[in-house]
């Protein structure tokens, strides 16, 4: 095993990881093939438990883990003092899914993220806790990539927050929903303020824990000085086409709700909600490109695996029949003619 530190480091990121700024509080370590971006913090534990070997590392706490939602399913695996690991692997999505699946081509997007996701919490912006990022080179100039982060205690998508809320709802799941919404708005808000886009603004990378909501996954995203409000406007948009998806699937989402979300990230500004009201006006025929590339993503689209590179979970089938068993779910919720 070889720890770069100092001289070492920038010469191996100049040629393999350039322009990536790694954290002060992480190590990069290079064993073999691996190469690893791990918190200082629970460094020496996560290479005693074999975390370079990932295969391994999964096969060991296959009993203890359970596997979390995405392109791929997340396992989450016990760590140390009740804490739980989430190991995501990067991998495509859209209609080239089944061709490319998670092979990347050259540039190291596990550890951009990391740095950029560090940059965000100091900021103050809620997110997950990073913990460490693996960038395994196969044959050149591919690779697989993978995060690792500390698993948020009870925390939920706003998918799933908002597919269980009844379809006649009681006053405080109202008021709680309107809080949700409110606190939604603020948050990105607070992102764009600080000058940070982020490329898959959607329902699923929000995530709700209690009375906090948190921002997830700036896989590609970054960060400017300033984001214009034309630029501002794409990334809210992007959210809005997540949650027209989403809403024609079942999901109960009112046009309200949506205002209440605008209002919210608007706040005072009366230049951001006339731009707003503008971006909304136009943005109705555009969406009849987006309708039809979710049918065809639909047809195309490959069902959810195991973590690939490493062998089929066994986490994989239940994550599909829970997905199944949502979708069955979601159609069954009834829309109610009334904003709440």
């Amino acid at each position: 095993m070889t720890q770069l530190t100092n001289r070492a480091d920038s010469i191996t990121l100049v040629k393999m990881f350039k322009h990536i700024q790694i954290p002060a509080s992480f190590s990069l370590i290079e064993k073999g093939k691996v190469f690893l971006l791990l918190k200082e913090e629970y460094k020496n534990l996560l290479l005693a438990q074999g975390i370079d070997d990932l295969k391994t590392f999964l096969e060991k706490n296959r009993r203890t883990a359970h596997y979390l939602k995405g392109r791929i399913p997340h396992p989450s695996i016990p760590f140390e003092n009740g804490k739980r690991l989430v190991l995501r692997q990067y991998s495509h999505g859209g209609l080239f899914r089944a061709i490319t699946g998670s092979l990347y081509f050259v540039g190291a997007r596990s550890f951009r993220e990391l740095a950029l996701t560090e940059e965000i919490r100091s900021c103050g912006i809620p997110t997950i806790l990073s913990v460490g990022a693996i960038h395994h080179r196969l044959f050149f100039p591919f690779y697989r990539a993978y995060f690792i982060s500390l698993e948020v205690p009870r925390a939920m998508d706003l998918t799933r927050y908002f597919g269980g809320i009844n379809a006649h709802p009681s006053r405080e799941e109202i008021s709680s929903k309107r809080k949700t919404i409110r606190s939604t708005g603020l948050l990105i808000r607070q992102f764009h303020q600080a000058g940070f886009f982020h490329r898959d603004l959607q329902l699923k990378n929000i995530l709700v824990a209690g009375d906090q909501v948190l921002l997830i996954d700036f896989d590609r995203s970054y960060r400017k000085s300033i984001l214009s409000a034309n630029v501002r406007m794409k990334n809210l948009l992007r959210l809005n086409r997540s949650v027209e998806k989403w809403r024609r699937l079942g999901l109960s989402i009112t046009r309200t709700d949506r205002w209440r979300f605008f209002l919210a990230y608007a706040g005072d500004d009366k230049k951001i909600k006339e731009r707003m009201r503008k971006t909304l006006r136009t943005y109705s025929l555009r969406s009849l490109f987006y309708r039809f590339s979710w049918t065809l993503e639909k047809i195309l689209g490959s069902r959810g695996r195991g973590v690939e590179g490493i062998g089929e979970t066994n986490g994989s089938k239940a994550v599909d029949s829970a997905r199944c068993q949502e979708a069955i779910t979601r159609k069954k919720l009834s829309l109610s003619p009334k904003s709440s």
